[in-house]
Parts: C-alpha cells; structure tokens; sequence
C-alpha cells in the first residue's frame, strides 16, 4: 500500500477570536434633536398609531390609554377615520387633541 494523500489543512497561523472592532472617523458623531415637547408629543401619538395599524394584529385586541385635553379614556381603538380615532365605546377622538397615548399592559 503506498502513501495516501493528505487532507486539506487550512493555514492557522492567526489569531481569530470572533471579535471585531469598530473604529469611527466621523466629524459630528451625534446629531441633537432640539424638538419642543408638544411636537415630540404630536410624532409619539402617530408613531404609535402607525406601529398599531401595521403590527400585523387586531387593533380591537389592545387596550389602550387615551389622554386628550379634556379627558381620559380607558379603552380600545375601532379605527382611524381622517383626523379622528374611533373608540369602541362609540367615542370620536381629534388626534391633534391627544397629549399622550398608550398600552395598557
């Protein structure tokens, strides 16, 4: 029997610990966001909104908090019709009216 061929060794001559760095050479690395409260407050109500209708489930399944001007509503949200939330306890919200949005846990 003669000599058999050798099987493929790679060369491992490094070292390769699977971590990795990161370097930034940026000039400005942080941009500061100077938005007043009720604009910040104005982009959360349709942020959320937008993350509800696009989730992928029922808007009836979450229970939601509702602060406007006036009142607050412990509730679930129907629908959104122009400018307006539909409740499930046939309430018509402004969404410019709502300070604060949430779901209630």
């Amino acid at each position: 029997m003669g000599k058999k061929p050798e099987i493929f060794k790679p060369n491992m001559n490094f070292v390769d610990n699977n971590k990795k760095a990161y370097y930034s050479y940026l000039e400005n690395p942080l941009e500061i966001n100077n938005k007043s409260e009720e604009e910040k407050e104005t982009s959360d109500v349709m942020g959320f909104l937008n993350n509800i209708s696009n989730s992928g489930s029922y808007v009836f399944n979450k229970k939601v908090v509702i602060v406007t001007k006036d009142k607050t509503y412990d509730t679930r949200i129907a629908g959104k019709l122009g400018n307006r939330l539909i409740t499930l306890d046939n309430d018509s919200i402004n969404v410019d009216d709502i300070k604060k949005i949430y779901e209630k846990k």
